[in-house]
């Protein structure tokens, strides 16, 4: 079987919804094939093998984030929240989004434009005794975490295990402490609202604050 206009994006298109329906695990060269309706042979004209195409439907993730209106030039730390924002945004549009990217290491020119956004804008703004490449990449493995643990809360929640999972936890022998901000409380709190102060944390004396760049 071959298809006319098959391409690695459209692959990828179709990887990404065969794992709407059936979760990331499920997703093999052969199952794409069948999906995609086409030979395998078709397949390997596009994509090398499965980590290939894992980092094709990462470069679909990646384009979807919306960088078109941060300035890099603008010392501003709010744009640094907002880019991190929105590639948060980005994986949650995709089921298991965040394991799709994780360890996907693309190279793509997706991926790259938002790696070089993230590090143009904390650039602008990291004070000098800080490595700019390690703050990204803490806070794209912050991000990327983040949204593995709130697409697994979200699918256990939704399959009715996750209310047992936290039951046991209150009949062992180490139950939660009171005002606990661990993950149950993360994930059934406003996730929105802990996922920024936890960018806020991260980038806490490593930028100056707000009132110092607009002075300076």
């Amino acid at each position: 079987m071959t298809k006319r206009g098959l391409t690695r994006e459209r692959l990828a298109d179709i990887a990404h919804e065969f794992v709407a329906e059936n979760g990331l695990d499920a997703l093999t060269m052969r199952r794409l094939a069948v999906t995609a309706e086409v030979s395998s042979g078709a397949l390997y004209k596009h994509l090398r093998d499965r980590r290939d195409l894992q980092r094709a439907m990462a470069d679909t993730v990646f384009a979807a984030v919306q960088l078109s209106d941060l300035d890099p030039a603008d010392r501003d730390v709010d744009q640094v929240i907002a880019c991190c924002e929105r590639i948060r945004a980005a994986m949650l549009r995709f089921r298991d989004g965040g394991r799709i990217v994780a360890g996907s290491y693309s190279p793509s020119a997706a991926t790259l434009r938002v790696s070089a956004t993230l590090w143009a804008l904390l650039r602008a703004v990291t004070l000098p005794q800080f490595d700019v490449g390690e703050i990204a990449l803490v806070l794209r493995s912050y991000i990327t975490g983040f949204v593995i643990e709130e697409q697994a809360y979200l699918e256990l929640e939704s399959s009715g295990e996750w209310e047992t999972l936290v039951q046991s936890i209150s009949a062992s022998n180490y139950p939660r402490p009171e005002n606990s901000g661990d993950i149950v409380a993360t994930m059934t709190g406003d996730r929105d609202q802990r996922f920024t102060a936890g960018l806020r944390a991260i980038l806490s004396g490593k930028v100056p604050d707000q009132a110092s760049l607009t002075c300076s």
